[in-house]
């Protein structure tokens, strides 16, 4: 299944020198002419989270929480499946081959047609 994503992203909470909250909504929607099936395995999404500040390659690694929640769903039908699993944020490799890590945040998703949802990473770094 393909599905798009529209992020909006709130500043940055910084809680403490050595703690910061990334929050945000993400918009989660597939093209109308997709069929939905009610055995369909939850697709995989991720996104880089905007905002934030690489981890350089010498960095102590920090403490990440995350959180998503669904805020809104637009069902195609009650018999199919919809929402969101295994939440998992890490900082991965630049994807355009720099010598940085940057905050990544996957989940699972049953889209529906479309859901709305809102994310919360909390850093702490040691």
């Amino acid at each position: 299944m393909v599905f798009r994503l529209e992020l909006q992203s709130a500043p940055p909470l910084h809680l403490t020198p050595h703690c910061v909250v990334h929050t945000g909504t993400v918009r989660l929607f597939v093209p109308d002419t997709l069929i939905h099936t009610a055995t369909a395995p939850a697709e995989q999404f991720g996104f880089f989270l905007p905002n934030t500040h690489p981890l350089p390659e010498d960095a102590c690694e920090p403490y990440l929480w995350s959180e998503m929640y669904l805020m809104t769903a637009n069902a195609a039908s009650a018999n199919i499946p919809f929402g969101i699993t295994h939440t998992q944020a890490a900082y991965v490799p630049d994807p355009r081959a720099g010598l940085h890590r940057w905050l990544h945040l996957t989940a699972a998703a049953h889209p529906a047609r479309e859901l709305r949802l809102s994310y919360r990473v909390t850093v702490q770094t040691p």
